[in-house]
């Protein structure tokens, strides 16, 4: 993206959005390069040092990797994609809709979550909170849930 001559607000909100997936891609493919170079291969071609390589691939180890059919490792980061103007919405609702959400544990009544499960539909509802994401968008993409749950019934 070239810098324009009227810059918006929204340029660099998508900007910092694009940010967030280039690291996570960032840190993938160091993940994926450190099977075949060594970490100080690696800190002498990106000219920093071994150990910020070490701490970077602690970091991609908790990185999921992008799940084949999709755009991202998580549903939140589909969303980001999104966020970021990297997919669009309707691509943004196809798989949101398709993702296999895990189920949510239930609870005794008395005891709140402290933790939903890793790529669950909470993820969803967190990127509309932090408006990433609108109403109408996260309308289409339960729509598009349900639609799916359907299409997998016998």
């Amino acid at each position: 993206m070239a810098v324009t001559k009227d810059p918006t607000l929204s340029d660099v909100v998508r900007l910092r959005r694009r940010q967030a997936v280039d690291r996570l891609d960032e840190l993938r493919l160091l993940r994926g390069l450190s099977a075949t170079k060594s970490q100080v291969e690696i800190a002498k071609v990106l000219a920093i040092s071994q150990p910020a390589v070490n701490k970077a691939l602690k970091a991609a180890a908790r990185v999921p990797e992008v799940r084949e059919g999709f755009s991202g490792g998580t549903p939140y980061e589909i969303v980001q994609r999104y966020a970021a103007g990297m997919i669009d919405r309707a691509r943004l609702v196809d798989e949101l809709g398709r993702w296999e959400y895990p189920k949510t544990p239930a609870t005794d009544g008395v005891d709140w979550l402290a933790d939903e499960p890793a790529g669950s539909f909470e993820e969803v509802g967190r990127a509309l909170d932090e408006g990433l994401i609108d109403e109408d968008t996260y309308t289409a993409v339960l729509d598009a849930r349900r639609e799916a749950a359907q299409t997998r019934q016998p």
